[in-house]
């Protein structure tokens, strides 16, 4: 939680994961109101496989929204964090996300105006 730079489609995907999830957490389903802006910063997209992972960094798969006790209880206990995913997406799909982390991407793939753009085209889509 740190240390990896953010970009701006960091935050443009941070938005459309917490969107997706109806700004609320995905364990304890603490409801966050994204129209409080000091309330909003409680809830994190967290990903399973860290943002250090360039192929799965921007992956809806991968990346879900957990309040910070949450996030913080989960990648403390990778066990508890590998089964919540994995009953999150049902093993298939899990499957195919370790796949796709397995690929080898290179950060200038997804840090272009182009990718910028794809990303904000899902945010506006999530909203409409």
């Amino acid at each position: 939680m740190g240390g990896i730079k953010r970009w701006p489609q960091d935050k443009v995907f941070s938005e459309y994961i917490r969107t997706r999830d109806n700004w609320t957490c995905q364990r304890c389903q603490k409801y966050y109101n994204p129209e409080e802006p000091n309330k909003r910063m409680g809830l994190h997209c967290s990903h399973y496989y860290g943002r250090g992972k360039w192929s799965v960094r921007f992956d809806p798969d991968n990346a879900v929204a957990l309040c910070y006790g949450c996030h913080r209880y989960l990648g403390s206990n990778p066990a508890d964090h590998l089964e919540f995913i994995q009953k999150r997406l049902g093993k298939e799909k899990f499957d195919r996300l370790i796949e796709r982390k397995n690929i080898i991407a290179k950060r200038k793939d997804f840090l272009n105006k182009e990718f910028l753009n794809e990303l904000k085209l899902m945010l506006e889509n999530e909203n409409s």
